[in-house]
């Protein structure tokens, strides 16, 4: 195991192998960008596709002589999103990019503003990317080597891209991609719709808050495909074709209670007036459903032939099975230049934001301490050395970097989680009444000696409010980040079961196992997680949650109810961080059958949740036993 690193010399370590001007930008908007740094722009050009299909591209070449490294964003939103200094930490990498001599080239996934064809969610995010790279490299101002870059959706598009290996891909930067993974090892999220059997009502929010025209929805404005060049551009530049319905994030005067509280959950979008779109054939389906096929995620199978960084965040949408996926890429690529070329780092923000750490990180309401890390100089080592062959230290150094939240610093290694991690069981015990804050429910690394189980009853129409956690896109929920728990923690339908005070610190990091088993009066049903950390005043912080649909719980691919008075074992999906448990903190786990808008809420009824609007109560029990051992499985770093 390498020696852990401060985040201050990781940064400085990253940064001395790399020009000055990759370590900070003063620029305030792009216009003084283009005005310093870009000899020539050609917007709205045409990209050819293999079935005749044209995708909008907008490029900017730098001052200097070339032919240029090319890097690409693919993407279905504006180039205002990334073209604007501040909007996102991540952006301020264009500026420096192109200070280096890179070109830019922002396209427009197919049936999203000037781009032409359907728009049908990563549908073709490997071929599109795939002849978008083929097509750069045969520019003149192109020198044959094209990067990939970008977090989120721009992230989601590069992994099947990556699986495509175009010889042109030199090297890809993919943050925060969760979305466009399909199924993984225990993970079956099918690009972020779901979790645990479960729906992400994120998703559902984000199209309302883009309002994505395609092939499901409204008929978009288009224009002629006989344009000019010069009509192209002028056309582009004066109408915009962005919807005029707000930011998904704070859309102003939307009510986003009502709106998640709509049923049925399939109709979200329909009853605030919006258009058809994919969620309406999403929510709909199952996680094992044959026609996530259609769409382009990765799977296990896939092979990875490009060199990537992978970069993710501990309070992002789906970090688990991200990590799992950068764990799987390692073992299974194509090309020998992505053989032992695949590195991840992980930082302590939430989606998107890593870059925004300061010298007092706050995520949420928690101070996780000095978390800086130079990332752009880590982008700009991580290009230089692919696509313009300077050998620096890009492969040198170890492959993982990840923050470790409680003790507060950057620890680097070759592996996550560890070598020599150990996994560690705590047991749920209780007298049977662990309802509550104030309930008698443990956690114990002693096997419990007595039977017993803890009853809470779950109403649909009032469940626990989401209060924190790992999302994005859903407005005024505060579904982001960490938050102090106990005041929810006073309603009688959450389970709490608190380890005793330690004596010494707990380095947990790695994948955390969970098995309960439970009982209900109900066919089908919910429970939901949420590890925590307890600091000496009880501040209770959540690192991480997650939930099982009952129905799921012999797989994705069959719905198996339950039976009144029967047990049933729920082994969840892992759920993941790094945190050290400080001397005098407690590790706490909380149980209950809801974090809604979260997840959909399960309507108790057995029937398809998605197309109901009636809910039945449910009274649901975790039962702990010598025969029952519900526990929690940590992973221990050495």
């Amino acid at each position: 195991m390498r020696a852990p690193h401060k985040a201050t010399l990781l940064a400085l370590a990253i940064a001395a192998c790399l020009p000055a001007s990759a370590q900070n930008t003063h620029y305030k908007d792009w216009a003084e960008i283009e005005a310093d740094l870009v000899d020539k722009k050609m917007l709205h050009r045409p990209v050819p596709m293999r079935d005749g299909v044209q995708l909008d591209a907008s490029i900017y070449l730098p001052k200097g002589k070339g032919p240029f490294p090319v890097v690409l964003y693919r993407s279905p939103y504006l180039p205002d999103m990334f073209f604007t200094p501040g909007v996102m930490p991540l952006n301020d990498l264009n500026a420096v990019l192109l200070e280096n001599g890179y070109a830019l080239v922002h396209s427009n996934e197919r049936g999203r503003y000037w781009s032409g064809g359907e728009y049908e969610y990563l549908a073709n995010a490997g071929e599109d990317g795939y002849d978008t790279i083929d097509w750069i490299s045969k520019q003149p101002w192109s020198n044959g080597k094209v990067g990939t870059y970008g977090c989120s959706s721009t992230a989601e598009n590069q992994l099947k891209l990556n699986t495509a290996a175009h010889p042109a891909h030199a090297a890809a930067i993919a943050l925060g991609p969760g979305a466009g993974i399909g199924k993984i090892g225990p993970y079956s999220e099918q690009g972020n719709t779901f979790r645990g059997g479960a729906l992400q009502l994120l998703f559902a929010s984000w199209y309302r808050g883009l309002i994505f025209y395609g092939k499901y929805g409204d008929p978009r404005p288009q224009y002629p495909a006989d344009l000019t060049v010069e009509q192209r551009e002028r056309l582009g530049e004066t109408f915009r074709l962005h919807p005029n319905r707000g930011d998904f994030s704070t859309s102003p005067g939307f009510d986003y209670d009502k709106y998640f509280r709509s049923l049925p959950v399939r109709d979200l979008n329909k009853a605030a007036n919006g258009p058809v779109t994919d969620w309406d054939r999403f929510s709909a389906r199952t996680p094992s459903d044959p026609a996530w096929k259609d769409i382009a995620l990765s799977n296990e199978g896939d092979k990875f032939g490009v060199p990537m960084l992978w970069g993710f965040t501990w309070y992002d949408i789906g970090v688990a099975p991200n990590v799992a996926l950068y764990n799987y890429a390692r073992d299974n690529t194509s090309t020998d230049r992505a053989r032992g070329a695949q590195q991840m780092f992980i930082g302590p923000t939430s989606h998107c934001m890593m870059g925004a750490e300061k010298k007092q990180t706050l995520v949420g309401e928690r101070n996780v301490g000095d978390a800086r890390y130079d990332y752009t100089a880590r982008y700009l080592e991580w290009f230089d050395y692919w696509l313009k062959g300077i050998r620096n230290n890009a492969l040198q150094r170890p492959k993982v970097d990840y923050y470790q939240m409680g003790a507060n610093k950057w620890v680097s290694s070759d592996t996550f989680p560890l070598k020599g991690t150990k996994y560690v069981d705590m047991y749920l015990t209780s007298e049977g009444r662990a309802n509550t804050l104030y309930g008698d429910g443990t956690l114990s690394f002693d096997r419990p000696k007595k039977a017993a189980a803890d009853t809470f009853v779950y109403d649909p129409l009032r469940p626990v409010q989401t209060y924190g956690g790992g999302a994005c896109c859903m407005g005024t929920v505060k579904a982001t980040g960490s938050f102090d728990q106990s005041t929810l923690e006073m309603r009688n339908d959450i389970l709490v079961y608190n380890s005793p005070v330690l004596d010494k610190d707990l380095t947990v990091a790695g994948f955390i196992e969970i098995d309960l088993y439970v009982s209900s009066d109900a066919k089908d049903t919910d429970f939901t997680l949420k590890l925590i950390d307890v600091d000496a005043d009880g501040v209770a912080y959540n690192l991480d949650d997650n939930i099982l649909r009952a129905r799921y719980r012999n797989g994705y691919d069959k719905q198996v109810f339950m039976k009144n008075g029967e047990v049933y074992k729920l082994s969840f999906a892992p759920m993941i961080t790094a945190n050290t448990f400080k001397k005098g903190h407690r590790v706490r786990l909380e149980v209950s059958s809801s974090n809604f808008p979260r997840y959909d809420r399960n309507l108790n009824t057995g029937g398809n949740n998605f197309d109901e609007s009636k809910a039945a109560v449910a009274r649901n029990s975790v039962h702990h036993s010598d025969k029952y051992l519900s526990r929690i499985r940590l992973p221990v770093s050495p």
